[in-house]
């Protein structure tokens, strides 16, 4: 398995129960059969398909105007201290696509995966989190990632990221590691971090992967009840005309709580219903926040 050799002498199992969602860790070199992924051919190419999505950004601020559409203009940008960051090019390259369904298809999860430039001297983004686990991937240069946990918000869903969530209010310690050319980094759904190329030019890959969550079963569950006559039925009014009382409302309602509640119950204890929901849970390519049968919709970070 690919995450057995980047885990290296560590057990998996050790991964596994001590640092996956929970904590951080840096491994050294194992990833380095990574680094011909994302070269700055790579990354020409990409800035070359005009379909690839690219995002500009210096120290935190991201750039207005046009994309660019050559790699000259692109490398032009960074010299003036732009990181690239190249989103889903896992899209339109088959080595990247490879390490995002190997990572998925061990690990579970949907994946986000973008690659980043980042010019010495600068950073891209400021302090932030990301709701998915993350693997960064070295491919060449360095980088110096900082990274502290979140006690404000800890398992955060893209629908939950706002801009209230403000880490210069985070009190917890602050970690701190480098990788070079061929090391990897795995930080937590939720963590903060912020990354900089201190002193050379950097390439990593950002592989994320968003596990299966409740609001995922509350969402797979309302696709069924969508065919269920008891949930199709309208409801009690609630207009001044109703010919109920306040009191009388409300009994109603509870009651049809009650009934429409068991009948949740009964369809999430189904074993035939909880393997439904794992074999889409797994299907390769289906977006956590809109886990639903049959759905085409693809919904970007």
């Amino acid at each position: 398995m690919l995450i057995d050799t980047l885990l290296g002498d560590l057990p998996r199992s050790t991964f596994l129960q001590e640092h996956y969602q929970k904590q951080p860790l840096a491994k050294p070199a194992t990833a380095a059969h990574l680094r011909e992924l994302a070269t700055w051919a790579t990354v020409d190419r990409l800035v070359e398909t005009p379909a690839c999505d690219l995002l500009l950004v210096r120290d935190g601020k991201l750039r207005s105007g046009p994309r660019p559409t050559t790699a000259a203009e692109a490398r032009a940008l960074f010299k003036e201290g732009y990181s690239l960051a190249l989103r889903n090019p896992d899209r339109y390259d088959a080595g990247l696509a490879e390490l995002g369904r190997t990572l998925s298809a061990e690990l579970q999860g949907t994946v986000n995966l973008q690659v980043y430039c980042t010019p010495a001297g600068h950073g891209s983004f400021g302090w932030h989190c990301d709701p998915e686990e993350v693997f960064i991937f070295q491919t060449a240069g360095a980088k110096r990632y900082l990274l502290r946990q979140n006690t404000l918000n800890p398992t955060p869903l893209h629908e939950t990221l706002t801009d209230e969530m403000n880490p210069s209010r985070e009190r917890t310690p602050i970690q701190e590691c480098r990788l070079e050319a061929g090391d990897w980094l795995y930080i937590p759904g939720g963590y903060w971090h912020e990354v900089t190329a201190p002193d050379q030019e950097a390439i990593s890959i950002s592989v994320g992967l968003m596990p299966p969550t409740g609001i995922d079963v509350l969402d797979f569950v309302r696709t069924h009840l969508l065919r269920s006559p008891a949930w199709q039925r309208r409801l009690p009014m609630l207009g001044h005309a109703s010919p109920l009382s306040d009191p009388e409302k409300m009994e109603a309602y509870r009651a049809l709580f009650r009934e429409l509640g068991g009948e949740v119950a009964r369809m999430m204890e189904d074993p035939r219903f909880v393997l439904r929901f794992m074999a889409a849970a797994a299907t390769a390519g289906l977006r956590s926040s809109v886990l639903r049968e049959g759905s085409s919709r693809d919904p970007e970070k």
